[in-house]
């Protein structure tokens, strides 16, 4: 348990470093005041020097509780010795060849304060963490840590980076699922949260440091991410989807869909037309169905229906193209995934439809690949149920399949600094919101059985059960505290007032439940909230001070980003200008040899055509011309082609000049 608190210290000091870091230049930038702090309490306990750099990370390791890699350790060392040498100018911080060091006396308090704050606001998380467990009739382990749950997707994207599979949903966390969901009304508290979810994901850096590289990378859409982009799941999974499809964009990713999605997604948003009418306690269960974000927009049967219909438009218009690619269809249905994925999906057309587009990235990748950042094409969904074991079983090979909210963090952590424009906000509140979806979903019971405990209340009880019961009766089976959903349809047949009765019971435990909740929390509720907005008054005093310096800020990196935009623009043009140069030189001596002849003519310009034509009795001339042509091909022509229309060189050359620029910066 110290040590999820230790983590969860660490975390939240790394998103305070990152918010407030504007001399930040890279990534790793971030771990350096984690890495001083370590030295610095090394050298308060006389350690001044030691046989390998591993002993520092020993004592990082024990602080933090962050396995902090040897190579990223060494190079943030070397930037600290370098620091350190130049303010004190003499060599007080050595690195040895052999991996020992020798530091004199050094201290660093940088952060002191803020640590203490931090570890004060993860004691009272953990303390309300405990009194919700004992408040709410939710089953719980005697290891139950909130931290453990906040940190959840950092292991989930470890699975991208490392060949051993983390298995991250052994642990139920629907009490954690169920506090975070309960306290994201507060801000202040919320806001704490969300800052140990950013410190997991930039901790996640330290894992995966990547190359650039230039590839054709293709996004393969699956149903379920159709649905949220046409905001028919939940807004933050409307978010998620069209934040990752803007991102695409801009990296001029090819985003793809078959055409037997758009058939899938039809047939689901008709299902859904035609049972309009009889869904209460359904889409109460499942939150994140189609019927909520109907009720959401206010919706009616018909437009669905109309969607539907418009389907195909809509995705055009969204720039997504629609494959129809038979062939691979075909040899999917052949195959072992087809057999295995018949087992758990819904039907057969389901099972057909997923190992359709698992042969279709495999065909695009021509092979299997280990690393992360060479993989050109992914089946990306937007399930909230993680069911799809399947897709992971890979021998130390990347998967074919991503969940469009890890493939997200991943794309921030490739590049967190400048590229790409992602909120860190957002991203902490996709990342939580999914880790609840999944959690409180991963116990329910399958959506038939569902479907028929609503039909059975619509028929038996909908006059004893008001809207409210029917609510709380949701409540318990999200909650996992009502399992016996199948027992309770059976009862149907034999005794329906024992079942209306059952049904009343598991109503009235939860109104107390949350009746108990409300009452316990109502100061601590009344006090966060009441702290929530002198901290936001603070904030805005806080803001108004530093925007001149943020605006300033802004200003040097937007004129830094034009001088660099212009240094590029110039470059490149100088680049482009070669070609002409180089062309102009090789029709130099052709052009000349011209004017020769036409002098020795006695400026008679047929007479010399004539001559320069019938270069086979002049075998000066014909040597002359031998070594032209292929230089003016290839050196002229095809190079100012290249430099001036052939635009993957173009590409290359303006990626090339970039790279050379942020270097030198």
């Amino acid at each position: 348990m110290n040590k999820d608190k230790d983590r969860a210290i660490a975390y939240s000091l790394l998103a305070y470093i990152r918010n407030s870091g504007t001399l930040i230049k890279g990534p790793l930038d971030i771990f350096k005041p984690l890495v001083k702090r370590a030295i610095s309490i090394m050298n308060h306990r006389g350690i001044y020097q030691g046989e390998s750099i591993i002993e520092i990370k020993k004592e990082f390791d024990e602080i933090f509780d962050i396995d902090i890699p040897i190579p990223v350790l060494r190079g943030i060392l070397e930037q600290i010795a370098n620091e350190v040498n130049v303010s004190s100018e003499k060599e007080s911080f050595v690195l040895f060849q052999d991996g020992s060091f020798s530091i004199s006396e050094y201290t660093f308090y940088d952060h002191e304060e803020t640590i203490k704050q931090k570890q004060e606001e993860i004691d009272r998380i953990e303390i309300l963490f405990k009194k919700f467990c004992e408040s709410s009739d939710i089953e719980t382990s005697s290891t139950s840590t909130i931290f453990s749950f906040i940190e959840k997707n950092k292991f989930e994207l470890s699975k991208y980076f490392s060949s051993e599979i983390n298995n991250t949903n052994v642990d139920d966390y629907t009490a954690e699922a169920q506090f975070i969901r309960f306290f994201r009304k507060i801000p202040e508290l919320y806001s704490q949260i969300k800052d140990i979810y950013i410190g997991s994901i930039i901790s996640g850096y330290i894992l995966y440091n990547p190359n650039e590289t230039n590839i054709n990378i293709e996004l393969l859409f699956d149903t379920n991410f159709i649905i949220g982009l046409l905001d028919l799941n939940t807004p933050e999974s409307h978010h998620t989807c069209n934040t990752l499809i803007e991102l695409a964009k801009k990296q001029n990713y090819k985003i793809r869909i078959l055409k037997d999605t758009i058939e899938e997604t039809k047939n689901l948003l008709d299902q859904k037309a035609k049972n309009f009418d009889s869904n209460f306690l359904y889409k109460s269960v499942f939150k994140e169905d189609i019927y909520n974000a109907c009720y959401r927009k206010k919706l009616k049967k018909n437009d669905l229906e109309r969607i539907s219909d418009n389907l195909e438009v809509l995705i055009n218009n969204l720039g997504i193209a629609i494959i129809n690619d038979v062939k691979t269809k075909n040899e999917a249905k052949f195959s072992e995934e087809y057999k295995r994925l018949k087992e758990i999906r819904s039907n057969s057309i389901s099972a057909l439809h997923d190992a359709t587009a698992i042969h279709y990235v495999r065909k695009v990748r021509k092979g299997k690949i280990k690393e992360f950042e060479k993989v050109n094409c992914w089946f990306v969904n937007n399930n909230t149920s993680k069911n799809d074991a399947l897709f992971l079983e890979r021998d130390g090979y990347q998967p074919e399949l991503i969940n469009a909210d890890d493939l997200l963090n991943i794309l921030w952590l490739s590049n967190p600094q400048t590229k790409l424009k992602i909120n860190l906000d957002d991203l902490a509140d996709i990342g939580l919101t999914s880790s609840i979806s999944i959690t409180l979903n991963k116990n329910l019971p399958k959506a038939k059985i569902i479907k028929e405990l609503d039909d059975n209340i619509h028929k038996y009880a909908s006059e004893e059960l008001s809207d409210s019961d029917i609510i709380r009766i949701a409540t318990r089976i999200t909650n996992n505290q009502l399992k016996d959903i199948k027992e309770l349809n059976d009862l149907v047949k034999d005794e329906k007032e024992g079942f209306v009765k059952r049904l009343t019971i598991e109503a009235n435990k939860q109104k107390l439940l949350e009746e108990q909740i409300a009452s316990r929390f109502e100061g601590v509720i009344k006090e966060l909230s009441k702290r929530s907005d002198e901290l936001f008054e603070s904030k805005k005093i806080i803001e108004g001070e530093d925007n001149s310096k943020n605006s300033k800020i802004e200003a040097l990196q937007n004129r830094n980003n034009i001088l660099i935009e212009k240094m590029v623009n110039n470059k490149m043009k100088k680049w482009k200008r070669q070609s002409i140069f180089i062309m102009l030189i090789l029709l130099s001596f052709p052009i000349s040899i011209f004017i020769i002849f036409y002098f020795n003519t006695n400026n008679d310009l047929d007479n010399t055509i004539k001559k320069v034509m019938n270069f086979d009795n002049q075998p000066l001339l014909k040597l002359c011309f031998v070594i032209l042509s292929p230089l003016l091909n290839i050196f002229g022509l095809k190079l100012v082609y290249d430099r001036y229309f052939n635009h993957s060189n173009i590409n290359n050359k303006l990626s090339q000049v970039k790279r050379d620029l942020e270097k030198h910066n």
